[in-house]
């Protein structure tokens, strides 16, 4: 469905939202208005948006409704333009102007919303909506009609009387709307449906023709959903109250056994429900089942937290396994926990009974919208709403001016499509979507088989495997292939080149190590002196986990590496044993964790981002990963075997042989030759021990400074 201006939905209702315009109020000049480009104009604007509901789920009342908001917007902020350039207003004026033009606009909605006309069918709809919108117009002291098109063209109506074409029960219910006064609508929060003055609803169709005639009957069988939404919404609310005051449903309210009873007869009437069977005593009613008013945040809480004792939770009777837990603790807590957050801010901390597949379908539909950087930056303090809300109107309103821009400026078409797609904000990728549906439905499904809730509203609402491929196609995505020639340019940058007041900083050796070495940034961050031994004259690291404060991603983490060459004569064995002279285990043991992901690389990845864009060397595709995937690229060129490779960057063997019958692997003098095969040169970088090895001119450039 294609978007509608000013127009956009929240859950399953439409809305109608939009900034308010900024008012320039010139001040004169020699008697004369000055001109925007003099700067002597002041420019007011109220703060915030106008949001309104407009209370309805189909699309095309929507349309008029937001048609009708968006031309008495339009005439009455042009008539409070130029009243403002006549007197003097300030913004808080501004501010209620904007405040009480949005309680008019609510008025207006709510009145149709409630009206009788609202369950006429649409040629009555249009003509109660006509009278309803003068009402507006007279409070926003704009003057003028507005006509409505009906499908089929009809007389201009005169507000003393209706036109004679309209039937009986039409001119009942439009002088039954336009006589209401204030004193009804303000009391409109206390509505009665018992004390609901009476009127003809399609009484010109006749009683007979109810059942004879298809129009009617279409009306009726496709509007029924609408008609009953309403009362299924207030059920689960009805049931739910009972429990907290502890009433029987049954007596509490004596229309409720009468509802209930009409239903069942219908489904008894068509065969849902066989009718019972007449016994002496009836057997009694079983009690229903009581939903958990416990808030979504704390079971989710209680639920991670068993997670992290080492449960599964996907099984009954289970045991608790302390290493399950702890891993889970380490690499996936937090990102579940960034699941739960996100749905209590896009749905809200409901109770378990409160959260049904509406919720669902509303957390599916603005996760979809969610900028790829939320939640990136600790300044950042938007909500999810405020930040989708934010990248819609950029989507819209920032693509569109841009455009025109372009075009202004005489580029061409295909750069102009270029440029409008290089802006639209990124949204979340289909993978990190399907990641946060998964997390909520494990969290549900317990709530589900703890007898908490009575079903899984999650349950196939979440991304199919199709679906994300499909998705994948359209997403904008980079493929990691490598540094390339560009490694050139990183070693020929500053840190590589200049002597460094430190001899041990992390931002010379982490890139090192991993474009020679194929280590991860965690792996390199939390190594430690005791990793590097020396085997058959062969100096080596291991990736290990000697006291459990290492973290290994897999079984297949687990491998010894001959260094490169290159790192022994840049002075890596030199840091290593500075390390020892000092009686400390680490290697960088300055390296804190951050607070966020509680990982070493968290801040060391951000800092090497950083130093590449500063000095001109980033490009897409070109992180601190994909060094090691330029170790690989490099170890493939060179005809290394499949296993080794594998091997060497702790990826799982694929080959039967090698998985099953090669565990002791290869020689460390045959790893070394493979290594060492690694031909990216270093002929360039400085030695922070001031090592004099062979630095033959190189090919290696020196990237300007963004400093100077």
């Amino acid at each position: 469905m294609g978007r509608i201006a000013y127009l956009t939905k929240r859950g399953a209702i439409w809305w109608y939202r939009r900034r308010y315009p900024v008012i320039v109020i010139q001040s004169s000049q020699n008697n004369q208005i000055s001109v925007p480009c003099c700067d002597n104009g002041t420019s007011l604007q109220a703060r915030g948006h106008m949001a309104v509901s407009l209370r309805t789920r189909s699309k095309r009342e929507a349309r008029i409704l937001g048609g009708f908001i968006s031309a008495d917007f339009e005439r009455a902020w042009a008539m409070i333009e130029a009243v403002m350039n006549e007197h003097e207003f300030d913004t808080d004026m501004m501010d209620a102007i904007a405040m009480t033009m949005a309680k008019h606009f609510r008025s207006l909605i709510e009145k149709i919303a409630h009206g009788p006309a609202s369950s006429f069918p649409d040629g009555v709809k249009l003509r109660a909506y006509r009278i309803l919108e003068q009402d507006l117009r007279k409070a926003l002291g704009v003057e003028g009609k507005v006509i409505i098109a009906d499908a089929q063209p009809t007389p201009p109506v005169k507000e003393s009387e209706p036109a004679e074409e309209m039937c009986q029960a039409e001119r009942d219910a439009l002088a039954y709307v336009e006589d209401r006064d204030d004193d009804y609508m303000q009391g409109f929060e206390c509505f009665d449906p018992a004390h609901e003055p009476e009127y003809p609803r399609l009484a010109h169709i006749g009683e007979d023709a109810r059942t004879n005639d298809d129009y009617y009957a279409d009306y009726v069988v496709s509007d029924f959903g609408l008609h009953t939404h309403a009362f299924r919404a207030t059920l689960s609310e009805y049931l739910a109250a009972c429990e907290r005051l502890n009433l029987d449903p049954s007596g509490a309210n004596a229309a409720f056994p009468l509802a209930l009873k009409e239903a069942m007869d219908a489904a008894q009437k068509i065969g849902m429900v066989p009718a019972p069977e007449p016994k002496s005593q009836p057997a009694p009613a079983p009690a229903p089942r009581k939903n958990s008013t416990q808030k979504f945040a704390d079971f989710a809480d209680k639920y991670l937290a068993l997670r992290c004792q080492g449960f599964t939770l996907a099984r009954e009777d289970e045991t608790a396994d302390a290493a399950t837990g702890r891993n889970f603790e380490r690499t996936s807590l937090r990102n579940w926990q960034s699941s739960v957050r996100l749905f209590v801010e896009i749905v809200g901390d409901l109770p378990l009974c409160d959260i049904g597949k509406e919720e669902v379908i509303e957390f599916n539909d603005w996760l979809q919208r969610l900028p790829k950087n939320f939640g990136k930056s600790s300044k950042d303090k938007r909500t999810a709403r405020q930040f989708i809300e934010d990248a819609d109107e950029h989507d819209t309103i920032g693509i569109n001016e841009l455009i025109e821009k372009l075009r202004r400026e005489g580029t061409p078409p295909g750069e102009i499509e270029e440029a409008a797609a290089a802006a639209r904000v990124v949204r979340l990728s289909a993978t990190t979507m399907k990641r946060h549906q998964q997390a909520l439905h494990a969290i549900l499904a317990y709530a589900h088989e703890s007898g908490a809730i009575d079903g899984n509203p999650f349950k196939g609402r979440t991304l199919t495997t199709s679906e994300i491929k499909r998705r994948k196609r359209s997403e904008r995505r980079v493929v990691r292939v490598g540094w390339g020639e560009d490694i050139n340019a990183l070693l020929g940058s500053e840190i590589f080149q200049n002597e460094l007041t430190e001899q041990d900083e992390p931002l010379f050796w982490c890139p090192l190590i991993a474009m020679y070495a194929g280590l991860r940034l965690e792996e390199i961050l939390q190594l430690r002196v005791n990793d590097f031994f020396s085997d058959a004259g062969i100096m080596a690291v291991r990736v290990q986990n000697e006291i459990g404060s290492q973290e290994v991603k897999s079984e297949n983490g687990f491998r010894s590496i001959p260094l490169h060459r290159a790192l022994i004569d840049i002075g890596l064995p030199e840091l290593v044993g500075l390390r020892r002279q000092q009686g400390l285990s680490r290697l960088f043991p300055h390296i804190e964790r951050s607070k966020s992901k509680g990982t070493l690389s968290a801040i060391m990845s951000k800092r090497f981002g950083y130093y590449t864009a500063s000095r001109g060397i980033k490009k897409p595709g070109l992180d601190f990963h994909a060094l090691r995937t330029e170790f690989h690229v490099r170890l493939a060129r060179a005809k290394v075997p499949d296993h080794v490779r594998k091997g060497l960057m702790g990826h799982e063997q694929t080959d039967v042989t090698h998985k099953n019958y090669y565990h002791i692997g290869e020689t460390i003098e045959a790893l070394k030759e493979y290594v060492d095969l690694n031909d990216i040169n270093h002929y360039g970088v400085r030695s922070p021990f001031g090592k004099n090895y062979h630095r033959a001119a190189s090919h290696l450039r020196v990237v300007n400074s963004a400093n100077g």
